[in-house]
């Protein structure tokens, strides 16, 4: 680690996209409040809510417009610049009107930016391959993804602060997100050179890509074809996915009307879990190396949905707090571990013509899962209880837990490369 560490081009990248993740996270939390504050507060609290969910349906759009952008680098000062524009309009016009055509819009807007920021993260991708050694790969993208869990923990704690100080002055915090964008691009701009020389090294150019998005397409489904494993993986994704997200949201519901679990009060039982999700994401990403690092994916994913089914049991029948907060630290330390390992597998072997596509489409089936999910529990919740709701999300996820590991025994665990290559790069890193 302390070698990409005195990387200061990789250094330089990471710190744009914490900037950019700190101002996003931010920015969203601020935006629910807003939208409390309108006549029509629940139908807006629901837009707002959902928002999120657009930027990752569109990602298999947006990775085929990052393979085929030829200066990737200069794109990204674009992208910024775009989105400081964006956010100084949406001070100039947040909290103005309380009618919901304006509402829509600034949706719109921030919906927009939040694309954009998809787009400028698939033209990341293959020049942070060429920007680290082969062997460091693994720990780049560990780095990458506990900055972003970093950047969410500062932005909710820095959030709540900034409420309780500046209340509903909600054009300062349109224009703290528009500051956070240029400095993104500042340090974009401060790398520039060494990120352009690396961009000489990606292979192909523009004639030897896909001509249309159907191509594109077909080559990033090619890659499913000829793996097994990709395609488990990003069937399992989903379903967990599906189930997983709609756990906080269930939490949420379900702790109002059980004291006996919180710790203190109800909201700083809520932020508890929030903190510890968050802390079980960084150290999971960040403690590459641990003996964790030799089990097969199957075998992490089957952890994850064992520990949500401990969470739901717990509220339901044994209601010890404790239990709130270990299968939480566990599950968000497992998915720390599994998501840098599964996108390293992606940049490591996908044609770089494609990565970004790629990318494109595992990210979009794998979330296409969140929303749904999140709705029908919610939806459940409200009609039949939440005791009978938690019985339910218990069930499912444990039989999913069941299920996966199954798999992994039937031959799942036989076509993962990535253990192996996990520790190889491990070792590779030391040296």
């Amino acid at each position: 680690m302390q070698e990409l560490l005195k990387n200061k081009p990789f250094v330089t990248m990471v710190l744009a996209s914490l900037l950019n993740t700190a101002g996003g996270e931010l920015f969203n939390i601020v935006f629910i409040v807003y939208a409390q504050t309108m006549p029509f507060a629940g139908l807006a609290v629901s837009i707002a809510s959902m928002a999120w969910v657009a930027p990752a349906l569109t990602a298999i759009l947006t990775g085929y417009l990052a393979d085929r952008t030829v200066h990737k680098t200069r794109m990204q000062l674009v992208i910024k610049l775009i989105q400081v524009c964006v956010y100084l309009v949406m001070a100039m016009t947040i909290g103005r009107s309380k009618s919901l055509p304006v509402f829509l819009l600034l949706v719109a807007m921030d919906m927009a930016s939040s694309m954009l920021e998809g787009y400028a993260g698939s033209l990341w991708m293959p020049v942070l391959k060429h920007l680290v050694l082969p062997g460091q790969l693994h720990q780049a993208t560990s780095i990458t993804s506990a900055a972003s869990s970093v950047a969410a923990v500062i932005s909710a704690g820095g959030g709540a602060v900034l409420i309780a100080l500046l209340g509903n002055r909600f054009a300062v915090f349109a224009l703290i997100n528009a500051a956070t964008f240029l400095l993104a691009g500042i340090l974009v701009a401060i790398g520039y050179r060494e990120f352009t020389r690396v961009e000489v090294a990606s292979n192909g150019s523009p004639a030897d890509k896909p001509s249309g998005l159907a191509s594109s397409l077909r080559m990033a489904l090619g890659e499913f074809r000829s793996s097994t494993f990709l395609v488990l993986m990003v069937g399992f994704g989903c379903l967990v996915n599906l189930l997983g997200t709609a756990l906080q949201p269930l939490l949420n519901l379900g702790l109002i009307s059980m004291p006996g679990v919180w710790w203190g009060s109800y909201g700083t039982t809520i932020a508890a879990v929030n903190g510890i999700s968050s802390l079980g994401l960084i150290l999971g990403a960040l403690l590459a190396a641990d003996p964790l690092r030799r089990l097969p994916m199957a075998h992490l994913l089957t952890g994850v949905m064992v520990a949500a089914a401990m969470v739901g049991v717990n509220l339901v029948w044994l209601h010890i707090p404790a239990l709130l907060f270990l299968p939480l630290l566990v599950m968000n330390y497992l998915l720390g571990k599994i998501n840098p390992r599964f996108m390293t597998m992606l940049i490591s072997t996908v044609g770089e013509d494609h990565l970004a596509a790629t990318m494109g489409v595992v990210q979009t089936v794998m979330m296409i899962g969140a929303p749904l999910g999140q709705m029908f529990f919610l939806t459940l919740g409200n009609l039949v209880g939440i005791a009978i709701t938690m019985s339910i999300y218990a069930s499912l996820t444990g039989l999913l837990a069941l299920v996966i590991f199954l798999m992994g025994l039937l031959g799942m665990n036989a076509k993962d490369p990535t253990p192996e290559w996990a520790k190889s790069k491990s070792r590779a890193s030391r040296i």
